[in-house]
Order: C-alpha cells, then sequence, then structure tokens
C-alpha cells in the first residue's frame, strides 16, 4: 500500500487515504509441505488403526474368537479317549468337529466382509483422488494463464493449496513447481498424477490375478495404459487402506487357515488310521479344503495348474506365484520374496537315436536329490553312466543290492531289464515329469498349454482353507478310536525284549496291512526279519514281504516298519524271538488310537514350529501388537498435524483472539469519541444558554 497526495486545506495539509499497490501471501512452501506430510501421516495411521482394532476384537473376543471352541474340540477328543465305548462322548465330539468349523467359517466371513468394505473404501478414495487431481490440472492451467498477465490470482493459489490438503489426506504426495507456476504432483515412488494441466486417472481393478484384492493402477493420459501401482501406494487413507488389507488381514487369514488345514489334515489321516466301532478302517472326519488358482488376465496360456496339499505341516502361511520362464516354472513365496525349489515328483527317459529302442524305466525315490535340470544316461557297451546336465556332471551309478539290472543313484532307480538291446554310446535323456512338490503342496502344469514366457498363476493354498472347512462325517461311531492293528509275543520267547507300541503307519492297502506278520530276530546277523503266510501253490507259506522292512536302533528302541505298520520293541531279545502283528480284533474299548488322535494338540504342526492352539496364539499377539503401534501412530501423528496447523495458522490465518482484541479497543475508542462529542454539545448548549 502507498499513501496518496495530501491537500491544503484551512492552512493545513489534509491526508487523502491510501491506495492498494500489491497484494502478497502470506503463505510458506515449507509450513505447507510440513503440513501436507503431517496430513498424510496421520490419515495413514487413523486408517491402519480403524482396520487393525476390528480385527483385534474379532481374534481376540470369546464371543467372535476361535480359542474356546477349539479348546472344547480338543478336550472332547480326550474325553472319548477316556471312555472309547461312551456314544454320548462320541456325539459331543462330533457336535464339536461341528462347531469348530462353523467358527473358522463365522471368522472367514467376517474377514471377506472387512474386506469388501476395505475394497469400497480404496474405490472411493481413489475417485476423490481423480476428482482432486483433475480440479488441480484444472487449477494449474488457470493459473498460468492468470500468471502471465501481470499479478498472481492469489485466490486460486489458495483453492489449489487448499486441494493439495485434501489429496495429501488420501496418499503421498510430492509436489514440484515450475517457472510458469503451474505445480506437478507425482503419488508412490514418482508416479506422475498430475502435470501441468493434465491429469492421470486412478483405476481400481483386476491387474494380478487375485479377484479378491483389486489392484490400484494409474492410466496415461497419453497412451491409455494402465500401469499397477499397488506397492509403490504409501501414506494418507489409501496407503492404510491398503497395508490392512495386504497385510494384516491377508496374513490373519492365511495363518488362520493353515490352521485349519492343519487341523483337517491331522485329524482326518489320524482316524484313518484306526478302528470305528464296527472294527473297521475310519474315514475322514473334514472336508480337506481346496487350494485356490487364479490366472494372472494377460496370460497367453489355457488352463491353471492343479495345485493340491502334499503336507500341511510343511505348509507356510504365504501365497504363491507360479512364473513361466519361457524353459521351465518358477514357484516364488510372496511372504519373503524368494523363489522355491521345485522337487520333481517322477522322470521319464526318451531314446535318442539308439541301436535300443526300449526306454529305461526311472523311478524317482528320493526328490530333493534330483536335478529338475535333468540327466543323460550314457551306455559305452559295458556300463551305464549319468551325466547331469546342470554342471556336465558325471555321475556313477550303483547297482541295486538286490537287482543288478537296476541302477541307483542321484535320487533315481533306473531298471535297465528291458534295455536287450543296447550298444556302445547309446543314450537316454531323463527328464522330470508330471508334478513337482514344493512347500507341502503338488503342482502339476500338465494341463497347462500354449504358455509364454511372463505367464504366471497366484497360488493361495491357505486364503480360503478357514471358508471351505466343513465336517464330512456324520455317524459318531465312525470315529476310529481303536488302533488298527494288535502284536502279541511268542509265549516262547526268551529274550528280555518287550513291547512298546504297535500303530498303523499306512492304510492304502488294507489287505497287506491286516496280514499276519511274523518278526523275528536272528542273533547272527543282529536283525530283525518280517515274514507273512502266503498262499504258495495251494500250500501256506512263510514268505519274506517286499519291499525290504525298515529297522532302526536308537536309545535302545528298535524300531520295525513293514506292510503299513510300526513296531517298537525295548530290551535285548534272543535268538528266534518273535512277535506276531495282526488285524486288531478286540477293537471293542481299545482307546490306542484316539490317544494318539489327543495327542496332536501338543504336535508342532505349524509350519513345523508351534501347537494349533499356539498358531492361533501367536495371530491374536501378531494382531494384538500391529494395532497398538497403529494407535500409538495414530495418537502421536495427531500431535504432530496439530503443531503443523498451528504453525500455518500463525502464518497464513485469521487469529480469532486477535481480532477479538481489536474489536474491543475500536468499541473502547468508538465509545471516547462519543464521550467526547457529548462533553461538546453539552458545553456549547451552556453558553449558548447563557448567551441569550
Amino acid at each position: 500500500m502507498y499513501a496518496n497526495k495530501p491537500e491544503y486545506f484551512g492552512g493545513n495539509y489534509l491526508g487523502t487515504g491510501v491506495q492498494v499497490s500489491t497484494i502478497q501471501r502470506l503463505q510458506s512452501d515449507l509450513i505447507d509441505t510440513a503440513l501436507r506430510s503431517s496430513l498424510t501421516d496421520h490419515s495413514y495411521a487413523a486408517a491402519l488403526a480403524s482396520q487393525a482394532e476390528q480385527l483385534d476384537t474379532l481374534f481376540a473376543d470369546e464371543s467372535t474368537g476361535l480359542e474356546p471352541v477349539l479348546e472344547r474340540f480338543l478336550n472332547s477328543a480326550q474325553d472319548v479317549a477316556s471312555d472309547p465305548t461312551s456314544m454320548s462322548s462320541r456325539t459331543v465330539m462330533l457336535e464339536e468337529s461341528v462347531s469348530l468349523a462353523e467358527r473358522f467359517n463365522s471368522i472367514a466371513r467376517q474377514l471377506e466382509e472387512q474386506r469388501t468394505l476395505i475394497n469400497g473404501q480404496i474405490e472411493t478414495s481413489v475417485a476423490e483422488i481423480n476428482d482432486y487431481a483433475t480440479a488441480l490440472a484444472k487449477l494449474n492451467g488457470q493459473i498460468v494463464s492468470g500468471g502471465s498477465v501481470g499479478e498472481m490470482p492469489n485466490d486460486l493459489l489458495d483453492q489449489r493449496d487448499n486441494l493439495l490438503r485434501k489429496l495429501a489426506e488420501k496418499v503421498d504426495v510430492s509436489v514440484t513447481s515450475q517457472d510458469n507456476g503451474a505445480l506437478n504432483v507425482f503419488i508412490g515412488t514418482g508416479q506422475a498424477l498430475v502435470v501441468n494441466s493434465t491429469a492421470n486417472e486412478l483405476v481400481v481393478d483386476n491387474l494380478s490375478g487375485d479377484p479378491v484384492n483389486p489392484d490400484i493402477g494409474v492410466r496415461s493420459s497419453v497412451t491409455g495404459a494402465v500401469s499397477k501401482i499397488t506397492r509403490f501406494i504409501s501414506g494418507g487413507e489409501i496407503g492404510g487402506l491398503v497395508d490392512a488389507r495386504n497385510d494384516l488381514l491377508d496374513r490373519s487369514q492365511n495363518e488362520l487357515g493353515l490352521i485349519a488345514l492343519n487341523i483337517a489334515e491331522s485329524y482326518n489321516a489320524q482316524n484313518r488310521l484306526g478302528l470305528d466301532m464296527d472294527g473297521q478302517l475310519g474315514t475322514d472326519i473334514f472336508n480337506m479344503p481346496e487350494v485356490t488358482v487364479n490366472s494372472n488376465f494377460l496370460n497367453d496360456a489355457t488352463g491353471n495348474p492343479a495345485v493340491v496339499i502334499e503336507e500341511a505341516s510343511a505348509m507356510t502361511a504365504s501365497d504363491y506365484r507360479l512364473i513361466y520362464d519361457g524353459t521351465d516354472y518358477q514357484l516364488k513365496r510372496l511372504s519373503d520374496d524368494t523363489n522355491v525349489t521345485l522337487i520333481p515328483e517322477a522322470a521319464a527317459a526318451h531314446n535318442v537315436a539308439n541301436n535300443e529302442t526300449n526306454d529305461p524305466e526311472v523311478e524317482v525315490t528320493d526328490p530333493a536329490s534330483f536335478d529338475s535340470g535333468g540327466y543323460t544316461l550314457n551306455y559305452n557297451g559295458t556300463n551305464y553312466s549319468l551325466t547331469r546336465l546342470s554342471d556336465s556332471t558325471v555321475i556313477a551309478l550303483a547297482p541295486d543290492p538286490n537287482d543288478a539290472n537296476v541302477l541307483i543313484g542321484e535320487g533315481m532307480r533306473i531298471d535297465t531289464t528291458e534295455l536287450t538291446s543296447a550298444i556302445n554310446n547309446d543314450s537316454w535323456d531323463i527328464s522330470p515329469t508330471g508334478a513337482v512338490t514344493a512347500d507341502g503342496l503338488r503342482i502339476d502344469t500338465s494341463s497347462i498349454t500354449g504358455a509364454e514366457r511372463g505367464d504366471n498363476w497366484l497360488i493361495q493354498p491357505t486364503r480360503n482353507a478357514a471358508s471351505q472347512l466343513s465336517v464330512s462325517m456324520t455317524d459318531p461311531a465312525d470315529l476310529a478310536a481303536a488302533a488298527a492293528v494288535k502284536v502279541e509275543p511268542s509265549e516262547l520267547n526268551t529274550g528280555s525284549a518287550v513291547i512298546d507300541s504297535v500303530r498303523a503307519i499306512d492304510t492304502t492297502d488294507s489287505a497287506t496291512l491286516f496280514k499276519e506278520a511274523l518278526v523275528t530276530y536272528d542273533e547272527a546277523t543282529t536283525s530283525y526279519s518280517v515274514m507273512t503266510l502266503e498262499d504258495v501253490a495251494g500250500v501256506d507259506t512263510w514268505v519274506a514281504v517286499s519291499p525290504t522292512p525298515s529297522v532302526s536302533t536308537k536309545d535302545g528302541i528298535t524300531t520295525i516298519s513293514a506292510n503299513g505298520w510300526e513296531l517298537t520293541l525295548s530290551g535285548t531279545p534272543d535268538d528266534q524271538d518273535r512277535f506276531i502283528v495282526s488285524r486288531n480284533d478286540t477293537f471293542e474299548g481299545d482307546n490306542r488310537n484316539m490317544l494318539a488322535m489327543s495327542d496332536i494338540e501338543d504336535k508342532q504342526l505349524i509350519e513345523g514350529k508351534t501347537t494349533i492352539q499356539g498358531g492361533y496364539t501367536d495371530i491374536i499377539a501378531s494382531v494384538g501388537t500391529q494395532t497398538e503401534r497403529a494407535q500409538i501412530l495414530r495418537d502421536s501423528s495427531a500431535t504432530l498435524l496439530e503443531s503443523a496447523q498451528a504453525k500455518r495458522e500463525a502464518l497464513s490465518g485469521v487469529n480469532l483472539d486477535e481480532e477479538a482484541a481489536d474489536l474491543i479497543r475500536y468499541q473502547q475508542a468508538y465509545q471516547a469519541s462519543a464521550q467526547v462529542i457529548n462533553v461538546a454539545r453539552t458545553l456549547f448548549d451552556t453558553i449558548l444558554n447563557a448567551v441569550g
């Protein structure tokens, strides 16, 4: 502002007011940037804390959580073990199994409802971001035009700053200014949202094959192409929602599903190893949940890999991505971004322009030792050798002690019996075929056709397990409390060897399992033999079992495995001491299998590290810890936000206290002036009256 030229009047110069020369904004880029950062941090923490608190309540509350229902189920198994003939105890266990499955379903349903709400909020936030971006681009154009004619359009600048603050509440932004007065706005790790007067659009869509977790992408205003930026999004309300969904919610749901899978697999497996109340082998208690597989929408391939659970206790609570690299399939564990070794389940040999037209039979006996890169089997006219293709190493093959035509090496048994016409330099390629295994999963890619480099599939082994868990058993009598086999020592035994236990370990071939088997100790070889009674040419004959039984001794305990059963003995046997293993025909009142079932609660099944109950406790602890951190971050960021707002108001805002004080001062001045006028009027009236 500047003063006008004064005018001479009545012997004095009187002022004629002021003129406005320019209007300057009381604004600081540094303070505005700090305020936007505080808004971003607080919005992020508030969104994350809100979602975490819901999860914490769901898992920890007895009325909604798993803990009390799981404990009742585990206790019911102990009750059946205490009285295996009690139909009421069996009924309670089956009912508790149903209650357990229903509680898993209920928790999963609430998690999905929360996911749906989060996805809805993300879509709303993205729509608001697009509105702000469009408005910012428009303001940029107006500001550039307005600034070119002289004075800066301060009102437009204020509007733009206000929009930037609203945008910062939604997502973390970085702002750069241009010489023409326009501002460029970037999100994530530098993805352009606004450049000059052009705004790029954010979209929410399925960009990675996960149908329940839509991605955030940015569509170029120039090409229209969409780039996925979900993992680059940070800060603000949308960052808090994405982290709550992709970290807290996904991890909790996966871990819950892993518990459900271990319960189903372990209790099903144990029930199949025993006899029910009718003396029949047990069946499954639970329906086993299935693995979820989704293909990327950009895949050239048709078909999905067939993925089944091989061993739940070897699984992790992670999602996976199966990727085709143009030659082979790679499996990436997403929780730690690690490539997992794929172990071939089987292999096949293929003739390579040989004189011999037949192929050897190849059996993979140790998948961990088998190189998925493949091998070449060579014949030099006398012997066979194996070359590992991944490093060109020549591997020596050892003959099977029981069959000279079978060669052993690199985790394989190679049967050359049919290679009767092989000559020098004949060779065969040996490569993995069919399925591979990894992290407790069996993956078969044989149904996939037309795969191109980069094609990928999202594999979620545990994501939907809790929602899919259900009880298949309907009759309490089907609970297999009794052991499937029994063992009796010969009355002629003279040694001190005593029976510790006998149990079924594989009921796939029930006929072989239930064959009466004779276990005999041979002092000369210090080993046990196992024979079964077979019909040989019409004559009952004791025949050695095949394959050769597994016998091991540790800490004075000898374990013998054959025909699908396992026998443990302690003590020292004498020569020709015998033990007879047979079907358990005295199963009524037998509780050995149910005792084994009740012991499952003490096994470290979850990732081989913790028990079933411990796994759920870990979920509660993890969610609780993250909830507390989010709450602390929310409260501390609120304090910082108040400070940042106060600094801006001190510079750019209107101080209401100061304005009120000025009003009081002006009022007092007015009242004083009025009093002066009143006194003057009184004096004037007095003078007039005196003269008159």
